[in-house]
């Protein structure tokens, strides 16, 4: 099993992290493999259900969605 956590605070190392970090210790103690990312401070796009993700496999926005999506 795998986990991604998402930290959504633009302040990368600040409590939210520090939950996150703490989420992660726990579920690497059972064996399962975590990822954080941040993206507080990202440009991310929202959904606009163009439909053009089901066609070509990807968002029409080039952007961390793409690349956290596979």
């Amino acid at each position: 099993m795998k986990v991604l956590l998402i930290n959504g605070s633009p302040n990368k190392e600040e409590c939210v992290k520090t939950a996150l970090n703490e989420v992660t210790k726990s579920l690497n103690e059972e064996n399962i493999e975590t990822k954080i990312i941040d993206i507080g401070t990202l440009d991310i796009r929202g959904c606009i259900a163009c439909g053009k993700c089901k066609e070509i496999g990807k968002c029409v926005f080039n952007d961390l969605v793409n690349e956290v999506a596979i």
